[in-house]
């Protein structure tokens, strides 16, 4: 009997020690509540998180993910907070971003062929451009911290997480997984709101926070993972358990599309399905970029006739989906598209001051208020000029570095794009990598293009997705095939 019972401890001394430590943590929790000490609970999952850095950072990385959706921004509990990050994802951030240099200076085995690929090229080129704006910033101090903002978005997210995917590329849709775990779970909570509020449409603004700022982002990393789930359903490597759960996440996904009101958002995902409908019957990528390029200029010539036909327009935003759609060019009375529209104008008035190196990364929103165009003030405008960015990627980008920053922002994009096609129709690559490809190009179509709209690159619940789309390419397209 002795012996039975010492084998069985052997056996499931894994499991027992997880079932300790989790009694003694909901002992500890308890104690905390009963003598009113919160912090108990919080120091714990510190510990925790502290033990997972530095003895499993690999894992934590994964964490990181899951964890990233339930962030909130310190700013959101102290609102007079100088220095503003996002909870627990930024901190979890920077600490895997120390530990990974750590790592790769002492052990210098870091794989040169992603240092040397087209789209770590460009993001050099891209980091490099900011700094040397940051150093001709009107706000120097904004401007450099928007900078290695942007370094520990990239080097976890992109550098650390490509050298996984290059060790073993079913870390790739990994990652992935464990986002969306987390964005699937904070869209039931936001689902069990709306139905408790009732009014879908008036409460769609805010309901998503503190998770989310505004709808906005939180339709465009909904949009982002309706285009990512469906490869994560269809693959074959996975266990059914994890192709049913991604099932039901793309479910959930789109029922937090549709409940967001993002109009953006819907769009964004429709130019995203047809780009994969061109790539699946085989269009070249040349193509697309030539009829990208000349309907862009189309409506640059006819600009002037464009706004008149807009001005005609007068649906407002409703409940009513058809009506909803149809205000998204309702530029007369529609507050949110007005208020864009002045968001716009100011940015390019901002970029002819300073057309070379701009105001400085991450200033935008400090410098916008006197070039406010009367013509363009609603009810939302603030004279203060502190309603936050230019809600557009490549405006904002256009007004805080100049000409040289958005241009590096383009080819970044058509460096992913082409990339990710090109691996799309290799005939060699395995049905994986095929999948992995496509749906990440797909899912970078559908952030970049609601990128006219909005722009969310400089917070963590869009930087990461982003940033790891990318690394996934990268590291799939420098792999050599493991059948």
């Amino acid at each position: 009997m002795r012996q039975r019972v010492t084998i069985w401890l052997r056996q499931h001394r894994s499991g027992l020690f997880i079932c300790g430590l989790t009694g003694l943590f909901l002992l500890l929790c308890a104690i905390g509540v009963r003598y009113e000490m919160p912090w108990v609970a919080y120091s714990v999952l510190v510990i925790i998180a502290f033990y997972l850095l530095v003895m499993h950072t690999d894992r934590s990385l994964y964490l990181m993910a899951l964890l990233t959706p339930f962030s909130i921004r310190i700013s959101e509990k102290i609102p007079d907070i100088a220095t503003d990050l996002s909870v627990p994802a930024e901190p979890f951030l920077i600490i895997l971003m120390l530990l990974f240099l750590w790592k790769v200076l002492k052990n210098r085995d870091y794989p040169k062929e992603i240092l040397r690929h087209p789209i770590s090229c460009v993001l050099y080129g891209y980091l490099g451009w900011l700094f040397v704006a940051s150093c001709f910033s009107t706000m120097p101090l904004v401007s450099f911290k928007y900078l290695l903002s942007k370094i520990w978005f990239l080097v976890p997210c992109y550098f650390y997480l490509a050298e996984q995917i290059y060790r073993d590329e079913r870390n790739a849709f990994r990652f992935l997984f464990c986002y969306a775990i987390g964005l699937g779970i904070v869209v039931c909570i936001t689902t069990v709101k709306h139905i408790q509020y009732g009014a879908v449409e008036k409460v769609a603004y805010w309901i998503m926070s503190p998770y989310y700022n505004d709808h906005t982002a939180y339709g465009a990393v909904l949009a982002f993972f309706c285009c990512l789930l469906p490869g994560m359903a269809a693959d074959r490597t996975a266990g059914k358990g994890r192709r049913r759960l991604s099932v039901l996440l793309l479910v959930i996904a789109l029922v937090g599309l549709y409940l967001s009101f993002s109009r953006a958002a819907w769009l964004s995902l429709a130019i995203a399905i047809g780009v994969f409908v061109l790539a699946f019957f085989r269009i070249r990528f040349r193509l697309i970029a030539i009829v990208t390029i000349v309907l862009t200029l189309t409506v640059v010539f006819f600009a002037d006739d464009i706004r008149y036909r807009l001005n005609k327009n007068d649906t407002e935003s409703s409940k009513n989906l058809v009506e909803h759609l149809q205000s998204m060019s309702n530029i007369s009375s529609d507050a949110s598209n007005v208020e864009r529209i002045n968001r716009w104008t100011s940015a390019i008035e901002m970029f002819k001051k300073k057309p070379m190196l701009g105001w400085g990364p991450g200033t935008y929103q400090f410098q916008y208020a006197p070039f406010q165009n009367p013509r363009y003030k609603t009810i939302i405008t603030t004279n203060a000029g502190d309603g936050g960015n230019a809600h557009s990627e490549y405006l904002g980008l256009l007004s805080e570095t100049g000409i040289p920053g958005p241009l590096l922002l383009i080819l970044l994009i058509a460096c992913c794009l082409s990339k990710g096609l090109q691996l799309y129709h290799r005939k060699e690559a395995t049905p994986y990598r095929r999948t992995c490809a496509i749906v990440c190009t797909v899912a970078l179509v559908s952030y970049f293009a609601h990128g006219f709209f909005n722009n969310f690159l400089d917070t963590d619940k869009l930087a990461v997705p982003v940033f790891a789309a990318m690394a996934i390419i990268a590291a799939l397209d420098t792999t050599p095939e493991r059948r």
